[in-house]
């Protein structure tokens, strides 16, 4: 046997020999295949990255050399190692640093020494594996002589082991009657503890990870918490039995203790019918499987929470009594009120003969400019002698001695000025608080309240000649009584004179034209059923018999219990006559805008008609007359054929102008950008004459009639092309900027609450800007027409459609320095 085992083990050692020698061989591949994937990759590798293989190459090259100690030829493939080995490790720093650098030519150079070091240990490994491999073939046949003696020595050693099986079982069987009572012993105490002992084995899947436990044993408490037999609990798995572990943490706790052999204390949460239960768990490593010890801390838990909690409180306690303290000196800080504590001084026989100062809030700065700090602990008779003078002393003293509240007034002169104050003292223990507030302004408010009812009476007097200049007399209708209270002015717009008849509801009837009497009671009777203000018109007849019109409103509302209506009653009878006027002018209005329609039907045809034969004759003249024309004649000709064109170019912005109208209906959504890059296309010819550039901001897309806005832009681009300054290049800037109705200049009357302002600016000629109005008016120029071309009508066009829009164009400019022109639009 003694054979057999040294045969097994020099066959084990070739066997350890040959693995160490695959796992030196492995380590030194593993580490060329890392470096190679961070070439790959581009990745650059730390010094400890190459000092870790270092480490593990070097421990597993000394444990091969300490195998093979007592083989001479495998000690010289162990030196030949270790001399390859530096420069293995050397051409790998030398391929990592010429990584970094990113030098190709240093990397293949690295890459080949490496290859050509690895290419030599592999020949190494090679001569290792089979000089071991040689050795091995050798101790398997003497391994195979020493089975066969082995069957005749096992029958001897068999009957050897009867024997000593014999006298072990004697042994044993003592030994487990012992182990039976230390059992029982055990099982009585493990049964007389409250803590709850449990032991688990784990379960595993395929790749050795534990999935679950089995639970080998748990005490009899569990039934008490799990309400379930013990019996049946140990049978299952802890998955099925105690789901709650997966659930607050304590599978994991266990897991560790199982894999890392360590022991593990934890406190955990459970819910056991609703009701919450704290344990207190310690997880110890025991034959690969778990013994855990728990033990129900609730109560305790219970009692460090109501502690915790009880701390908490009182920690808010403090923080509300600091906030208090703070929020209170802050109201003493804020106030305007000046809030004194003083403490009596009393002589021998316990009299007041002073008192101390022990708090005033800064307040007091502001009226007597003490600071509280300096003050405080002296003598009221030290600081504010006068208070013995003006009686305040004893006003204090008879608060404190007949404990009960003082209220008094009492004035302050400094510079000139006169404070007055009203004051409460109000005892506390043997002293007195004070508060006083500045009442000045409640005087100075009484005062003017005197003068405010003074001019009251001279503003009712001009109230009502007020209301006989307006033509208006105002009333108020008590709805419980029935009973009117009208104006003087009221009685004068009926020819009466003031209160010569008794206004009661009858009385003013009498006064009201009788086809109106029914419409007037609905109205009233309206105001009062909706408790709200209306307004609306009727007849009156005067008391010498004039037929009047009076627009009367209402308004809804309660005096001294009552319902009321107030309002105001005006003589309309002469605006309504002027209404009339208005509708009949707005008639002959309508008959002149036929008659202009029919005029502009007549000059876009009878007018343009002349003017086309004019021109088409001119234009046949000049093609077969032109020549035999002398200069003068040619002069007359082209002044004709100039004037022709004008003439034609007027019609034209006539028709333009007058035909500029608004409908709803014709108001859509208009894109300006692409208004704008159309007009550039059709002026395209002209830009590219002049080298005009534009810079155009992001504009708006608004509502509007589209080929006004577009026929707006283009007189305005047209315009600054016009009139560019032949020195510079013309450039046109248009810009939109949003502004509300705040931001827009008044100059005209804004509905909306947002504008944009459309900007169109040029570095052309400019104009003087006195004449930034003129330029709108119709066939105004400030050029002569043998300057610049035009008919003085484009820019009225362009007042016209940013009016026809609900909106206003304004100009500024200065000579010689380009012209802005700015249009305001609802947005």
């Amino acid at each position: 046997m003694h054979q057999l085992r040294t045969s097994a083990d020099r066959i084990a050692h070739a066997l350890q020999v040959e693995t160490r020698i695959n796992a030196l061989f492995s380590q030194y591949a593993i580490l060329q295949a890392n470096v190679f994937e961070a070439v790959l990759r581009g990745e650059k590798k730390s010094a400890d990255f190459l000092k870790s293989h270092k480490d593990k190459i070097g421990a597993t090259r000394r444990s091969l050399a300490q195998l093979v100690s007592d083989n001479s030829e495998q000690r010289n493939y162990i030196v030949e190692v270790e001399k390859l080995e530096p420069l293995l490790f050397e051409a790998i720093q030398f391929l990592m640093l010429a990584t970094s650098r990113s030098e190709p030519m240093e990397m293949q150079a690295a890459l080949d020494s490496v290859s050509g070091k690895m290419a030599q240990l592999a020949y190494i490994k090679v001569q290792m594996l089979e000089r071991e491999q040689s050795l091995l073939d050798t101790r398997m046949e003497a391994y195979r002589f020493s089975v066969f003696l082995t069957p005749f020595l096992t029958v001897f050693l068999g009957m050897f082991a009867l024997l000593v099986f014999v006298f072990l079982f004697w042994r044993i069987n003592k030994q487990r009657k012992e182990t039976q009572k230390a059992r029982t012993f055990l099982q009585r105490v493990l049964e007389s503890t409250d803590n709850i002992i449990s032991y688990f084995t784990p379960v595993r899947n395929k790749a050795g990870e534990i999935k679950d436990f089995n639970i080998i044993y748990t005490g009899k408490n569990t039934d008490k918490i799990l309400g379930r037999p013990v019996d049946k609990i140990k049978t299952e798995l802890m998955s099925h039995a105690v789901p709650e572990n997966f659930q607050n943490g304590v599978f994991e706790y266990i897991v560790a203790c199982a894999n890392q052999q360590q022991v593990q204390s934890f406190e955990k949460l459970y819910y056991f019918d609703k009701r919450p239960f704290w344990f207190k768990t310690k997880a110890v490593p025991l034959n690969g499987g778990v013994l855990t010890t728990s033990h129900d801390i609730t109560v305790e838990h219970a009692a460090v929470e109501n502690l915790m909690i009880s701390k908490e409180q009182l920690e808010k306690q403090n923080l509300v009594l600091l906030d208090n303290r703070a929020f209170l000196s802050n109201v003493f800080k804020s106030i305007s009120y000046i809030v004194m504590h003083f403490k009596s001084i009393r002589d021998a026989d316990g009299k007041i003969i002073d008192f101390e100062i022990l708090f005033i809030n800064d307040a007091i700065n502001d009226i007597t400019g003490d600071i509280p700090a300096e003050v405080k602990h002296k003598k009221v008779s030290e600081v504010y002698p006068t208070i013995f003078k003006d009686g305040i002393f004893q006003n204090l003293v008879t608060c404190v001695e007949e404990e009960r509240h003082m209220e008094y007034e009492t004035h302050y002169e400094q510079g000139g000025k006169t404070t007055w104050f009203q004051a409460t003292a109000i005892r506390l223990n043997d002293g007195v608080t004070v508060t006083t507030r500045d009442i000045t302004l409640v005087k100075e408010r009484a005062k003017r309240l005197v003068r405010l009812n003074e001019q009251l009476q001279i503003q009712n007097g001009l109230l009502k000649d007020a209301e006989a200049l307006a033509k208006v007399g105002s009333y108020r209708y008590d709805m419980e009584n029935a009973t009117y209270d009208i104006s003087d002015n009221f009685y004068r717009i009926l020819e009466c004179e003031p209160h010569e008849f008794e206004s009661t509801t009858e009385n003013f009837k009498a006064y009201i034209h009788p086809k109106d009497i029914a419409d007037y009671g609905e109205r009233m009777a309206a105001i009062r059923t909706n408790a709200a203000s209306d307004t609306f018109t009727y007849r009156v007849i005067t008391k010498t018999g004039k037929v009047r019109r009076l627009r009367t409103t209402g308004h809804f509302g309660e005096s001294n219990g009552h319902s009321i209506v107030v309002g105001v009653a005006q003589d309309v009878t002469e605006e309504l006559k002027a209404e009339q006027k208005l509708k009949n002018k707005n008639e002959d209005l309508k008959r002149s805008n036929a008659e202009l329609e029919s005029f502009n039907r007549v000059a876009s045809h009878d007018l343009q008609e002349p003017m086309r034969k004019i021109q088409m004759f001119i234009s046949r003249l000049s093609e077969t007359e032109l020549d035999r024309l002398s200069d003068k004649g040619r002069t007359y000709f082209e002044k004709i054929d100039s004037s022709a064109n004008r003439m034609q170019t007027l019609i034209k912005y006539l028709l333009s102008y007058s035909r500029i109208n608004k409908s709803k209906k014709d108001f859509t959504e208009v894109d300006l950008n692409e208004t704008v890059e159309k007009i550039k296309e059709d002026l395209e010819e002209r830009i590219r004459e002049t080298g005009a550039a534009f810079a155009v901001d992001d504009l708006p897309t608004i509502r509007a009639i589209p080929f006004q806005m577009e026929q707006l832009l283009n007189n305005l681009i047209s315009n600054a092309l016009k009139y560019s300054n032949t020195e510079e290049t013309p450039k046109i800037v248009i810009d939109c900027k949003k502004l509300s109705s705040k931001e827009v200049p008044d100059i005209f009357d804004r509905k909306r609450k947002i504008y944009y302002r459309l900007s169109v600016m040029d570095n052309g000629i400019g104009f003087d800007q006195a004449n930034a109005e003129k330029i709108f008016e119709l066939f105004q120029r400030l050029h002569q027409k043998n300057e610049y071309s035009g008919t003085g009508i484009g820019l009225a066009i362009c007042k016209k459609i940013a009016e026809n829009h609900n909106g206003h164009i304004v100009a500024k400019s200065e000579k010689g320095k380009g012209a802005t022109f700015c249009i305001y639009l609802p947005a």
